[in-house]
């Protein structure tokens, strides 16, 4: 069944003798130049793997869909995911009180196995390899733009519209108990005044927001930018 013309993965069985904790690992299997076949590098099975198992057992193929204006880079699977919200408004949240005030571009993140990632962009442009990225005005952000979610969790991501509305309203919308090892705004360090910087910018009628007060998110000691974050992603 082997040949030039056949899609083939290998799924192997590990299980720990210590512990008899098992895993899977599938490869693909690669035609060498000259002759017979090899395994290509073992991943952890994930739901791309079972997506390929299904579509051979089936006898069907993946179709190709369209890709969503705001999606800016995904991988073939679309379980790794990178897109953003142009600037609107919002509610902000916190434990008693809640306010509607305009975001920045978000920028988020989602890469298999790893938490979100949340970032804002200063305008109103369609976010590039090349834009730097600043730290989201948002409760519980992280400087390394993950988020404390407290007792909220977000379910698995494979990459679809409702998954990806479902991250963005754990980021903006959950309610913002403590600040996270970052400051959200220039001028806020604790929590109490980042609700009052809320309910000030709620109480202006401001129509975007302040780009002023947004506070650059840093790496290695410099400026990020989309490519810088993407690359640490990939390394990691």
């Amino acid at each position: 069944m082997l040949g030039n013309q056949t899609e083939s993965i290998a799924l192997l069985l590990h299980r720990a003798a210590w512990s008899n904790t098992v895993e899977v690992t599938s490869h693909r299997v690669m035609q060498l130049p000259e002759k017979g076949f090899a395994l290509g590098a073992g991943r952890l099975f994930s739901q791309q793997d079972k997506d390929l198992v299904a579509d051979i057992l089936t006898g069907q193929k993946s179709t190709l869909s369209f890709i969503p204006d705001n999606v800016l880079a995904r991988d073939s699977s679309g379980l790794s995911m990178v897109w953003f919200t142009p600037p609107r408004m919002a509610t902000v949240r916190f434990r008693e009180n809640e306010y509607s005030v305009p975001m920045p571009t978000l920028v988020y993140v989602k890469t298999e196995g790893k938490p979100l990632r949340v970032f804002a962009a200063k305008g109103r442009a369609r976010p590039s390899e090349s834009t730097s990225l600043w730290t989201a005005p948002l409760g519980n952000i992280n400087r390394n733009g993950t988020m404390c979610s407290g007792n909220v969790q977000l379910g698995s991501f494979r990459g679809t519209d409702s998954d990806r509305a479902a991250c963005e309203a754990f980021a903006v919308e959950a309610r913002a108990t403590h600040l996270g090892d970052t400051n959200p705004v220039k001028g806020v360090d604790n929590h109490a005044d980042f609700e009052a910087y809320i309910a000030k910018l709620e109480a202006s009628k401001v129509k975007s927001f302040p780009s002023t007060s947004l506070l650059p998110a840093q790496y290695q000691g410099g400026p990020l930018t989309l490519r810088d974050l993407l690359e640490v992603e990939v390394a990691q």
